[in-house]
């Protein structure tokens, strides 16, 4: 399974040294009419390799493949206007987040069995203070979620859940906090959004259906899409097998955008998310960290929730509670790779991390 379109960026390294810096495309299919698309503008294809063509050029010249591109190929030229024409800002429920800057998403969650053990449970006063610490800390978004992700712990009632993020969420946007809700359930994303929730962040990755998402679009809010092998607290009876965990995981991408727009759901309302840990060994999880900047070939925001996940104990052998400065490390990574959101359990240490990594990776020389 291979996307239509893969991008692999330059590096910031290389972009700084030299702007015409070349990416690597790859395109699927429209063999024929890639040839005489590229020879048109005096490009070459590469490689042709398992029914991929290969084509290294500058963003200068594949925004000059568009041209031949549109005549003959309309749909490999859409795709590629996607990459070279990012969303600039995120587009919410009431407002829109401007994507020049990293935006922090703090983990909120209503749960006392948080893997992380930073859970604040059923009560609202607490939310609140936990809501407020994170925003004082720097978190652009509170990210507010009522049952573990975690495939050892039950499934709430979908009702029961409703009710409370319901509570929660006015409560946190009467006090001026932008709120996603952290859910995969139909009920309880109309509850969110109803009580002022700005977005859904959905970690189905569509397995259970649309619902989610198509109140996501009902109500003009933003969505995350989530990776994901199965449906939501279960885990597939034998691992899954990859034969390229990165090329496979644009190809899912690609054709669950296609259902969100089908929803309702606009281009600038999506952002997308690897899915780490979900349903990837801990060493596919680093591949996908590795090639992140791949997940730019859409020109959706990307989103990293990777906050003291199990691959790094793989790598380091510590508790969930201890890895926060191998949290940062990842985030200043990825964000060289273009993610630009990061929920994550530790706010003011991931928003230094940031402030340096942005200030190395993507500020104007002399800013």
């Amino acid at each position: 399974m291979k996307p239509v379109l893969r991008i692999v960026p330059p590096g910031a390294a290389q972009r700084a040294a030299d702007p015409d810096a070349p990416a690597i495309a790859f395109f699927s299919g429209e063999r024929e009419a890639l040839q005489v698309a590229t020879s048109a503008i005096g490009l070459g294809i590469d490689l042709r390799t398992g029914g991929e063509s290969r084509i290294t050029a500058s963003e200068g010249e594949l925004r000059e493949l568009l041209g031949p591109l549109d005549d003959l190929a309309p749909e490999l030229a859409a795709r590629l206007r996607r990459y070279l024409e990012p969303v600039p800002a995120w587009r919410l429920r009431t407002r829109s987040l401007p994507l020049d800057r990293p935006l922090i998403m703090g983990i909120l969650n209503l749960t006392d069995d948080s893997f992380s053990g930073d859970g604040v449970g059923r009560s609202v006063d607490a939310a609140l203070r936990r809501a407020s610490a994170l925003r004082e800390a720097g978190a652009d978004i509170i990210d507010a979620g009522a049952e573990s992700a975690r495939a050892d712990r039950p499934v709430l009632d979908a009702a029961s859940e409703a009710a409370l993020v319901a509570r929660v969420v006015a409560d946190l946007s009467s006090e001026g906090h932008l709120v996603s809700i952290d859910t995969y359930k139909a009920p309880v994303a109309e509850a969110a959004l109803a009580a002022g929730a700005e977005l859904v962040n959905d970690i189905s990755g569509l397995t259970l259906g649309v619902g989610a998402a198509a109140e996501a679009a009902r109500a003009g809010a933003g969505y995350v899409l989530n990776y994901s092998y199965s449906v939501p607290k279960r885990r597939p009876d034998s691992p899954p097998q990859y034969g390229d965990v990165v090329v496979e995981t644009l190809a899912w991408v690609e054709a669950r955008l296609a259902q969100l727009r089908a929803t309702g759901l606009g281009r600038a309302q999506v952002a997308v998310d690897p899915g780490i840990a979900f349903g990837k060994s801990h060493d596919e999880d680093l591949q996908m960290l590795r090639r992140l900047g791949e997940l730019g070939t859409f020109g959706l925001p990307v989103l990293l929730a990777h906050s003291r996940k199990n691959f790094i104990g793989s790598v380091t052998g510590r508790a969930p509670t201890d890895r926060d400065l191998e949290t940062h490390v990842a985030t200043a990574l990825a964000h060289e790779q273009g993610a630009r959101i990061f929920r994550v359990h530790d706010v003011e240490g991931t928003r230094r991390a940031l402030e340096i990594a942005a200030a190395i990776t993507s500020a104007r020389a002399g800013a």
